[in-house]
């Protein structure tokens, strides 16, 4: 009855997963008990699930002789099966000084059970991964001391990477293994207290269960679903804060501040780390004392030094997280001399990865909610003259909406708070030789719509991965 329950288990998890009919599925198998039940399992499930199983084993070179022991073992028994084994070895010599040996070694084993899965063409990695295996790392990630996100514990799927024992206790495992006579390796080293795991596992966790609760294990495993579940709501509500305060000039992120400074701090976390990838192009790397400290600059001005020589600054009413030091465009940063427009057709400014149009409306026809920061109403006599984009030049000068006099765009950049470094960047609508529009900030007087008649809606877009700000000015 418990084999017919895992099998359900794992199935259950599989096709949540979107594993189907036609689909080859990589196991990673150690020789352990725990990767020689999901094998059996989905040796079991393969014809159900109309599904092709192969199996991958990683040496990691660090046993000698008893893993050349299971290498051989999990050859046998995937031949057993009539499955082919891809076999891949690591060389510890290759570690990174400083890296711990654990470490370096599940960083390598995914990398090449990875790289195994897409020389086979397998579409999923199955892993052996229990509920025991859940309920140690939720203890270790709160004695070490963490967040939500390490509440989370281990994920049923991450990208191809499957988990389908996750809802399974280790003595299920067991029982399974001894039912269905499934032969197994022991690993001599699980037995050892050297590793801090292994002394969760063979002290503190069965402390829990026999003094505090006997279903600790499920209790925690469960508390890592429901802190997913948050967690997957406040990602959404990050990425919508991210995209609704945050803009990117060449390799820098701005942030609104009055815009993050109206949300739970919960979200603004989760939004800061997103900037930082942005910025980075890596893989968020930020403490609970780096966010902490990004936080505190809503309030306060100063700087923030953030991983790989990033830093983060108040800038007036704006947050900037990038290189401390100006670094040279990026290729097609460079402002081109002048582009032309022409009415009803986008056209590309590509220092700011973004596009413009200028559609000319009928009386009564302009939009609900126009302008806007990036939306903006002109009046019809700006098509009178050639329009074209281009960046500033010296001795610029245009009468700002609202101003009785004109102004030298200098100043007015000054007078805006417009970052130094992005000035250059920012595109201006030219009538002529005259400015009808500094995009993003201020249009000019001359070419204001007074309300009524025809007009002139001039409209910016950015392209999706700028996450550029689309708030109004």
């Amino acid at each position: 009855m418990r084999r017919v329950s895992i099998l359900r288990r794992v199935e259950k998890a599989l096709r949540e997963a979107g594993v189907g009919p036609g689909h080859r599925l990589l196991a990673a198998v150690s020789g352990g008990v725990d990767s020689m039940v999901l094998l059996d399992a989905l040796v079991c499930l393969r014809e159900r699930l109309g599904i092709r199983v192969h199996v991958a084993h990683v040496h990691h070179g660090l046993r000698g002789r008893a893993a050349d022991g299971d290498a051989a073992f999990v050859t046998a028994e995937a031949a057993c099966r009539g499955l082919g084994v891809c076999i891949a070895r690591l060389h510890p010599r290759e570690r990174p000084p400083g890296e711990s040996v654990q470490a370096w070694a599940r960083a390598a084993r995914y990398h090449h059970l990875d790289a195994m899965a897409e020389r086979m063409g397998a579409s999923y990695i199955a892993v052996a991964h229990t509920q025991d295996d859940q309920a140690e790392t939720v203890l270790l990630n709160l004695l070490r001391g963490t967040g939500p996100g390490g509440l989370a514990g281990i994920p049923p799927t991450r990208r191809r990477i499957l988990r389908p024992l996750l809802q399974v206790s280790r003595a299920e495992v067991e029982a399974y293994a001894s039912s269905r006579q499934v032969e197994f390796r022991t690993d001599a080293s699980n037995a050892s207290d050297t590793y801090r795991r292994n002394r969760v596992r063979h002290h503190l966790l069965p402390l829990l269960v026999k003094e505090y609760n006997p279903r600790i294990v499920e209790s925690l495993a469960d508390l890592a679903r429901l802190m997913r579940e948050d967690e997957a709501a406040l990602a959404v509500q990050a990425d919508r804060l991210l995209a609704e305060s945050g803009r990117r000039v060449d390799r820098t992120v701005i942030l609104d501040v009055a815009t993050l400074a109206a949300v739970p701090p919960s979200v603004v976390r989760r939004a800061f780390r997103g900037a930082f990838q942005q910025a980075s192009q890596a893989p968020p790397g930020l403490t609970r004392r780096h966010l902490d400290a990004l936080c505190g600059l809503l309030s306060s001005g100063g700087a923030v030094r953030l991983p790989g020589g990033f830093v983060a600054r108040r800038a007036g009413k704006e947050i900037r997280i990038g290189r401390p030091d100006p670094e040279p465009p990026t290729p097609g940063a460079v402002p081109p001399a002048r582009v032309p427009v022409r009415p009803g057709i986008w056209t590309r400014w590509p220092p700011l990865a973004c596009r413009l149009r200028v559609r000319r409306l009928a009386s009564g026809r302009v939009p609900p909610g126009h302008p806007t920061r990036w939306q903006a109403v002109l009046s019809p006599q700006v098509l009178l003259a050639p329009l074209s984009l281009r960046a500033r030049r010296p001795g610029d000068r245009f009468r700002p909406l609202g101003m009785q006099g004109r102004k030298t765009l200098q100043d007015f950049f000054v007078d805006a708070k417009v970052p130094r470094e992005e000035r250059e960047h920012v595109p201006l609508l030219m009538a002529g030789d005259r400015i009808a529009w500094v995009i993003g900030y201020r249009i000019a007087q001359d070419f204001r719509w007074r309300g009524r008649g025809p007009a002139c809606l001039v409209e910016v877009e950015f392209d999706a991965d700028q996450r550029q700000l689309k708030t109004d000015n």
